[in-house]
């Protein structure tokens, strides 16, 4: 916990000074204004055995003026301290963003080691705002225990130990919270089961399958059997962590019983002025209060410094994994390709799999070819088009770039060069112009290029339909926008992929599944004509061979393996998968 304690006493003066030095003095006050009241009061009593009425009144009146000052400065303080909370949690919430949206590959969302500590965040982070305030009662509430205890022993000198018996209570509820974050990161598959079929049942996008198979019922039963499979686990490492908590605090409770019982005699023995006896009594009788907010204290701070630490080991992978891949001196990317790419020996294995998804591919793509990939589903497909992006590191092989491996580029010069639109687009809920214009930051302000890239993805009806122009709200999640179809939002993010000019490599991993069989004739000619003109590589992944047959190279995967590479003449005379495949999808174009 020690890098989460030093990170969260960093992040607060880093974020606003003058409201962190506000909370370090409320939070080192307000637990000590009881031990204040607790010498005023045995003043009063002082003042009064001494039959001074003025005494008496101007102690009365300091009181009122010390709780009056106190309470105003705590009122005030406590919209400081919400306000610096809210500081710290946007900062943390940037950082997050940074570090997992930029990230060379996709692991952190993928690998299960790396995206259960993602998911720990995404769920925790809330907790990470409160950290330095939580941290900073922590301490306040520790000071008051050993005023308390300083005040106690002038009295009765042994009872300067009191706040050592507070000590087994605080090592156990530590160690006991030690354990509940063990089990939280135990049954973390359990907990995101639970939170996607919660997901399943109440957002609008599964809504039409949910209800037309009446299937809130049975997801409402396997999120209880997932959530309890995660809770009991918890609530039985609660049941064992809690005994030795128990255990303390009756150990502390019987001191405290013997802490009253030495100071009601020193005074009837008149060991002390009653001015003094009725001090320390008074902050007796706190003693309990103190060490329960000092237990209430050590565990929201250790729930924040849990997830703290979550916080900073995505941020420690984040640049392991950057160091791993980023090369210290990294090559040029070419301005344009005079040869193509080249793959050679590639191979890729899932972490989670036992099997390669991609075994021992050679392929040459020439620059300006328009390159179909074929196969049925789960060929390596899409597993090829992430590889050659740099979304995945290759288990084996490599890409060559004319003839430069790209794993030797920096990964953000690589993907600048290069474009793509997927079959399972995102939905970025902006104004349309915005949404396109994303494609290519340097001219998302550009209407003319976005029009360009419109009318290339075939999305002149999308922008003639659309209220605004290219004003036009999109989405209903976000804001109150326009709500598109699943075509309409791939038309969109094909456009979005046609933002950058001279690309050297295109990909279009199946950009097409929501056009019909016209639209994505037309758009893929587009493509292809750019392709062939601007002398970039075009990679097309698809599953109609009538468009495939456009291509200047055609790709069959099977299994992970490359068992054809020819043209469409060639490869439909031969007796091979993709003459088979084609021959079968023609029948119903017949």
């Amino acid at each position: 916990m020690i890098s989460a304690v030093r990170f969260v006493l960093q992040i607060a003066p880093r974020t606003d000074r003058f409201r962190t030095a506000v909370v370090i003095a409320v939070a080192l006050l307000e637990p000590a204004t009881g031990v204040g009241l607790a010498l005023l009061l045995g003043l009063i009593s002082e003042m009064a055995t001494q039959q001074s009425t003025g005494g008496v009144l101007l102690i009365a009146l300091c009181v009122a003026v010390f709780v009056m000052l106190t309470q105003g400065t705590f009122i005030a303080g406590y919209f400081t301290r919400l306000r610096l909370q809210e500081e710290i949690q946007n900062e943390v919430d940037r950082q997050f963003i940074d570090v997992v949206g930029t990230t060379p590959t996709l692991e952190v969302h993928e690998r299960s080691t790396r995206s259960d500590k993602a998911a720990l965040v995404h769920r925790a982070r809330g907790q990470i705002g409160p950290g330095f305030d939580r941290l900073m009662w922590l301490g306040g509430a520790a000071l008051a225990l050993v005023a308390s205890a300083v005040l106690m022993a002038s009295v009765v000198p042994v009872l300067a130990v009191l706040p050592l018996f507070a000590v087994p209570t605080v090592l156990a509820t530590q160690a006991a919270d030690k354990k509940r974050g063990q089990a939280e990161r135990r049954v973390t598959p359990h907990t995101r089961l639970a939170d996607h079929l919660f997901s399943l049942a109440t957002t609008a996008a599964p809504g039409r399958e949910t209800r037309l198979f009446g299937l809130a019922g049975e997801l409402r039963r396997r999120h209880r059997v997932a959530w309890d499979a995660g809770g009991q686990d918890i609530a039985r490492t609660d049941l064992k962590a809690r005994v030795p908590v128990a255990l303390a605090w009756l150990l502390f409770v019987l001191a405290y019983a013997a802490a009253v019982v030495l100071m009601v005699r020193a005074g009837l023995a008149g060991e002390a002025s009653l001015g003094l006896i009725v001090a320390a009594v008074a902050v007796t009788s706190q003693v309990t209060g103190q060490v329960h907010s000092l237990l209430n204290l050590t565990y929201y701070t250790l729930e924040s410094l849990r997830a703290a630490r979550a916080f900073l080991d995505v941020i420690e992978d984040g640049a392991a994994e950057r160091s791993a891949v980023v090369p210290p001196a990294p090559a040029t990317v070419p301005a344009r390709l005079e040869r193509g790419i080249t793959v050679q020996g590639l191979s890729f294995q899932y972490w989670n799999r036992d099997r390669p998804s991609l075994s021992d591919i050679d392929l040459e793509l020439p620059a300006g070819a328009v390159v179909a990939l074929v196969g049925e589903n789960g060929a390596g497909k899409s597993t090829l088009v992430k590889l050659l992006s740099g979304l995945y590191r290759p288990t084996e092989g490599r890409i060559l770039v004319d003839g430069v491996d790209h794993a030797q580029f920096a990964p953000e010069e690589w993907r600048a060069r290069l474009t793509a639109a997927f079959q399972d687009p995102a939905h970025i809920e902006m104004h349309l112009g915005d949404a396109i214009g994303l494609g290519w930051l340097e001219h998302r302000d550009d209407p003319e290029r976005i029009a360009a890239a419109l009318r290339t993805a075939g999305g002149e009806r999308l922008l003639a339909a659309a209220p605004d122009g290219l004003q036009t709200r999109l989405g209903r999640v976000s804001w109150d926008g326009k709500g598109f179809s699943s075509g309409q939002w791939q038309t969109v993010a094909n456009a979005r992929a046609a933002m950058r000019e001279a690309p050297l490599l295109r990909l279009l991993d199946e950009p097409s599944s929501s056009l019909d069989a016209r639209a994505e004739e037309a758009m893929f000619q587009q493509y292809a004509d750019l392709g062939r003109l601007e002398g970039g590589v075009t990679v097309l992944v698809t599953h109609r061979f009538t468009t495939a047959r456009a291509a200047d190279l055609i790709v069959v995967l099977e299994g992970g393996r490359v068992v054809e590479v020819g043209t469409h003449e060639v490869l439909s005379r031969s007796e091979g998968p993709y003459a088979e495949l084609y021959r079968l999808q023609a029948r119903y174009f017949v």
